[in-house]
């Protein structure tokens, strides 16, 4: 069964290149660039896996984290966050927030994969597949 993966990042670009790369390694995804249209699709849509850009107008990645966390507790071992500025904002996350991993922006494609692949790897466990 093919994974399926929500990119939220509000840089069209940037979401369409890890988009992109994702589906060279057989993934299914889906892009979104506003993290209130993310939050309403993720009420109605299941994925395996998001990626959240943290660093977002209107609505940054940690508070759309939260979120989708306190609607769908499931959904915190099912998050990667991005960012160019990883460690910036830390100091008013919430305690949960800081052990959700972090892909550090600009990352290569073999990162990237890496880490999808661990975090799908976890997901799976967790669900008992």
């Amino acid at each position: 069964m093919t994974r399926r993966i929500l990119v939220v990042d509000d840089d069209a670009a940037v979401g369409k290149t890890v988009g992109r790369a994702l589906r060279t390694m057989g993934y299914e995804v889906v892009t979104i660039s506003d993290p209130m249209d993310a939050y309403e699709l993720l009420e109605t849509h299941r994925f395996d896996l998001v990626l959240i850009d943290v660093n977002m107008p209107g609505m940054s990645g940690d508070a759309l984290f939260v979120a989708l966390v306190r609607r769908a507790p499931e959904l915190a071992a099912r998050v990667l966050l991005m960012s160019g500025d990883p460690w910036g904002a830390e100091h008013r996350w919430p305690a949960d927030l800081p052990r959700c991993p972090m892909l550090a922006k600009p990352f290569g494609l073999d990162v990237l994969g890496r880490m999808v692949a661990d975090a799908s790897g976890r997901t799976r466990k967790r669900n008992g597949g």
